[in-house]
């Protein structure tokens, strides 16, 4: 096909206006050439960078992994999205946006017209960059609850919503970015079951390798509604990428607050985050002086101990702390005096 001289120059002469204008791009559409010129950060506005942080939250709104409107803040939504591309990418999903993310959103963006290139052979004359629309993200998000950049907290309850009819028997499969699977939220669910949703406690999923129920490491995943006996398809309906944070430790109150040291009366401390790696010392921590754990709470809100007869009567203090490496919680204990 051959080019018209007249308009290979117009758009030469397009090309040269366009690269004097502002390298911040605000609205970003289909065929916008995103180049972020600096790294951005969590915490960051538009008023440090430059309008890049609006663009950046563009483009990820247009390839599905930013379900909010740009407002030019690197939030908590804007750094879960930016991690789910960046590990759908091959990088590293720090949600740091350095010259690796920027580089991976420009190749992806912006492209130089071959065409214009083998017809233009003058040195002196450059060659337009002419812009190639992104390929989206396809998906059929209709699992509208959890949302994109939601936050999840692992021992919570969240209500999973879906839109369309799913089939007659169908699974509630948990997945990592790039595909792989992580466990079955429910399986062999029936359409006629509690309508088009289903109550989820966060993070527990059924591990078919395992052949029981599990708790997934927290991290960025998604829900996909399946057929219980076609499996995964491209129709399925899935939900927007979503975080999970692990349940953050915490004690409120120890009951009672008085007890006898005869290692059989229990004691019960009510707070958040309770693992199987939680210790309750007495006076100091990691030392000697240990209280003997009877139960932890599936939830991890509950930890009942007793105290050992080796603790003397008086006013001590409770060291608990949910791990080696954890930063210990002190709450006051009065250990009753056997007359």
């Amino acid at each position: 096909m051959k080019i018209s001289t007249h308009y290979l120059f117009g758009l030469l002469a397009m090309a040269t206006i366009v690269s004097f204008t502002s390298v911040s791009i605000l609205a970003v559409n289909a065929n916008t050439c995103v180049r972020l010129v600096s790294d951005i950060s969590y915490g960051q506005t538009d008023s440090a960078s430059g309008g890049s942080i609006t663009m950046l939250q563009g483009y990820l709104q247009l390839n599905g992994f930013f379900a909010s409107s740009p407002n030019g803040h690197f939030g908590p939504a804007t750094l879960s999205a930016v991690k789910v591309f960046q590990t759908s990418n091959n990088i590293s999903a720090t949600g740091y946006v350095g010259s690796l993310t920027r580089t991976a959103i420009s190749n992806k963006t912006c492209s130089i017209s071959t065409l214009l290139t083998n017809t233009v052979t003058s040195s002196s004359v450059l060659a337009p960059v002419v812009t190639s629309a992104p390929v989206a993200a396809v998906s059929n998000t209709n699992i509208t609850s959890p949302s994109t950049g939601q936050v999840l907290s692992v021992g919570s309850t969240t209500v999973i919503r879906w839109m369309n009819t799913p089939p007659s028997i169908f699974n509630l499969s948990l997945e990592q970015p790039g595909g792989s699977g992580a466990g079955f939220i429910a399986t062999s669910q029936s359409t006629n079951t509690n309508g088009n949703q289903y109550v989820w406690k966060v993070g527990q999923v059924f591990s078919s390798q395992t052949n029981s129920n599990v708790d997934v490491t927290p991290g960025t995943y998604r829900i996909r509604l399946q057929g219980a006996s076609s499996g995964a398809s491209s129709n399925d309906q899935t939900s927007g990428w979503f975080t999970i944070l692990a349940q953050q430790f915490g004690v409120s109150s120890v009951v009672p607050s008085s007890a006898y040291a005869d290692n059989t009366t229990s004691v019960v401390l009510f707070g958040t985050g309770f693992t199987t790696g939680a210790s309750v010392y007495f006076d100091t921590n990691y030392l000697s002086l240990r209280a003997n754990n009877t139960y932890i709470s599936p939830d991890g809100t509950i930890l009942v101990f007793t105290i050992p007869t080796t603790i003397g009567s008086g006013v001590h203090t409770l060291y608990i702390n949910n791990g080696q490496n954890s930063t210990p919680v002190t709450l006051p204990f009065t250990i009753n005096s056997i007359n």
